[in-house]
């Protein structure tokens, strides 16, 4: 079976975004819905510098529920003050409340931005260069 993650649509930013964060020491994860293959094959397409994938079968409870984010900080020995998660659903930002984390709305992704803004993340990022300028004063 032939992958079609190369063909899909990565937003204006995001390759370099993850790439600046990481050579700035950052530990990035991925926590997904999907099966694990599908970030892994992103991953490895388009070299994102992932250091963490937390996937579907990984857990018991899926979002709203925070045990994927909690499960990813245990990897990574981070802390929930010094977390961010970044996600374009009203259930991210559930889950990053229950897990004690700085919860950002990517709203250039979400299916829905109004129903992401009602669940009232910390901050709403219209394009990624929204939510590089806000990470880099985090930094």
């Amino acid at each position: 079976m032939t992958s079609r993650i190369g063909t899909l649509h990565v937003y204006e930013g995001v390759h370099t975004l993850l790439r600046e964060l990481h050579d700035l020491g950052q530990k990035l994860a991925i926590v997904t819905t999907s099966p694990n293959m599908v970030p892994d094959e992103a991953i490895k397409v388009y070299g994102w510098p992932i250091d963490i994938v937390i996937g579907y079968h990984q857990v018991t409870r899926r979002k709203p529920h925070p045990e994927g984010l909690i499960l990813a900080m245990q990897k990574g020995g981070a802390i929930s003050s010094e977390t961010i998660h970044i996600g374009d659903k009203p259930a991210d930002t559930q889950a990053s409340r229950a897990a004690g984390v700085a919860a950002i709305g990517a709203a250039w992704g979400a299916a829905d931005v109004e129903a992401l803004k009602a669940s009232e993340p910390d901050f709403v990022a219209n394009t990624v260069a929204d939510l590089r300028s806000y990470l880099l004063t985090k930094l």
